[in-house]
């Protein structure tokens, strides 16, 4: 049987006076000040036109959405077919 698996993180770096985030998949990092939710990432979709041309680029396609008819996110790392023993 086989399966698919992956992931998707976020990692922020912290310093005296500065934030530093980055992030990859649909994994989001949020800052809370007075009360307000303010954005350290963004979601990487398929139809946002930066990452469907990146994908172009690549030589996928974009549909619906979809990478290749299938994925709905457009970047994670550690994607890979195996099967189960």
């Amino acid at each position: 049987m086989s399966h698919r698996a992956g992931t998707t993180a976020v990692v922020i770096l912290m310093t005296k006076d500065k934030f530093y985030s980055a992030n990859i998949g649909d994994s989001r990092a949020v800052l809370c000040r007075g009360g307000k939710a303010i954005p350290l990432s963004y979601d990487h979709k398929p139809e946002q036109p930066q990452e469907s041309s990146r994908i172009e680029k690549a030589g996928g396609t974009v549909e619906k959405g979809r990478i290749n008819g299938g994925l709905n996110l457009s970047r994670a790392f550690g994607d890979f077919l195996f099967k189960k023993n």
